[in-house]
């Protein structure tokens, strides 16, 4: 990204692309009011300029002609207190192509720069409005898929993860003060009761930054959905499953074996997650042609990929050498919820023979047409998820702040051993200082340019 020059006014249209009842172009910087007041003629005649902070203003846009380009509302708020810190105006007007075009060129033509990808969110940041974890949760808020995801980016956009990492950070601060005013009076020998509570302290943070990084892997799974594949052999009834947890018809349904060729996959909410279900090509142990062999090629590739795995059997058939060939392909390290299916037809699976294959995996039997078993089974896939969850709003879901956490945590535990060793201290504050600045990177107190711009270039244009 090119240097911005972050004190010149910028425009972009804050709105999606498209036709709709209202659309909003947002103009930011120190020339805000100057750059639309030629182009707004208000009910009341007055200036623009004039205009007091957190008001709106009904009116005219016109363009340099001075001919109506539409009827608009125009929001004025100023320094300090706007989105970006600095003075904004935000335009709504009615939604559709060629007026929010003919808005932003008649600014752009004066002079008014285009803003960049989250170039408002990144202005934000930089005059102390959010900090760096605040602002990469506008983005999960706007990507939130689920009422999950969505409580998370909220919280987080709250300051509930801020606070947490302050606290963090002071504690850092108050045992890197305790070593450096022993440093400077090393007469004083460190008392047992002195050293004791310093080790606490050592263990109390650790602790804190563990049980973060913890949850990292739940969390991201959260925002960026949980995988969940169905499997089993020819027949079973997985596509009939597969459009009825999406309630509605996705997949072909045939009596035919091999109608699924190519995996399938849908996004929908599972009790208030956000899930990626995957409908698969039948599993045998010998496929005749070659578009089976490559049908399961791909299932099994998708196997690999999953979080969670459905695994169906026909319950009006008995359970026979076909089904264990695919339960043994599934790896062993996912999770595998069992599904009997096709539970309003005469039952021929021995259910003890069947549990007793599967051990502590208990099934669930389904009915795709009446929809029995389908809350359990919501149940199941929810649950987890559901395991762990913090109620505290202390939760990360990006692999930046995992790293930052883990440098923090690696760096202190190298303090905290040459403590134990009673080396001097001389050699303990340079990893105290160390795990305090990979802290301050995950706030963004400490930053770089590079990193501002991977992260802001994910925003879209007019945020």
């Amino acid at each position: 990204m090119p240097k911005l020059d972050l004190d010149d006014t910028i425009a972009a249209i804050a709105t999606p692309n498209g036709e709709g009842g209202i659309a909003v172009i947002r103009v930011s910087g120190s020339g805000a009011f100057e750059a639309v007041e030629p182009f707004f003629v208000s009910q009341d005649h007055e200036k623009l300029s004039d205009a007091p902070a957190n008001t709106i203003r009904w009116g005219k846009f016109v363009d340099p002609a001075q001919l109506l380009v539409d009827q608009v509302l125009v929001s004025c708020f100023r320094v300090p207190r706007s989105y970006t810190g600095q003075d904004v105006i935000e335009i709504s007007c009615h939604g559709g192509f060629a007026i929010t075009r003919k808005i932003l060129g008649v600014l752009l033509s004066k002079g008014v720069r285009h803003a960049e990808p989250g170039e408002f969110t990144r202005r934000a940041f930089l005059n102390g409005k959010l900090d760096l974890t605040q602002a990469e949760a506008v983005l999960d808020l706007i990507h939130a898929k689920s009422d999950r995801s969505l409580d998370i980016a909220i919280r987080q956009l709250s300051g509930s993860l801020s606070r947490t990492l302050k606290e963090l950070k002071d504690a850092l601060m108050r045992l890197l003060a305790h070593m450096e005013a022993y440093l400077d009076f090393p007469e004083e020998n460190l008392e047992v009761n002195v050293q004791s509570g310093m080790q606490d302290q050592f263990t109390n943070v650790q602790e804190k930054i563990c049980s973060l990084i913890a949850g990292f892997e739940r969390n991201q799974l959260i925002r960026e959905g949980l995988l969940v594949t169905l499997v089993g052999k020819p027949n079973v009834g997985k596509s009939s499953l597969f459009n009825a947890l999406l309630e509605r018809d996705r997949a072909l349904v045939s009596d035919l074996p091999h109608t699924t060729r190519d995996p399938l996959e849908e996004a929908l909410e599972i009790r208030g997650f956000y899930v990626r279900l995957r409908d698969t090509a039948g599993l045998i142990s010998e496929p005749e042609h070659p578009l089976d062999k490559m049908g399961m090629d791909r299932a099994l590739g998708t196997l690999r990929e999953s979080h969670v795995v459905l695994y169906v059997v026909d319950g009006s058939v008995p359970f026979e050498e076909a089904d264990r060939h695919v339960f043994q392909l599934i790896p062993e390290d996912k999770k595998v919820i069992a599904l009997v299916n096709k539970s309003d037809l005469s039952s021929r699976i021995e259910t003890k023979e069947f549990e007793a294959f599967l051990g502590d995996k208990f099934p669930i039997r389904l009915n795709a047409k009446t929809r029995e078993g389908f809350g359990e089974l919501e149940e199941r896939i929810a649950g987890c998820l559901e395991q762990g969850t913090s109620e505290a709003g202390e939760q990360i879901t990006r692999l930046r702040h995992k790293k930052a956490l883990e440098a923090a945590l690696e760096a202190l535990r190298r303090a905290q051993q040459s403590f134990q060793m009673k080396m001097s201290l001389e050699f303990v504050t340079p990893d105290l200082r160390a795990a305090l600045e990979a802290m301050k990177e995950l706030t963004g107190e400490i930053y770089s340019e590079d990193l501002l711009d991977v992260i802001f270039a994910e925003f879209c244009i007019g945020k």
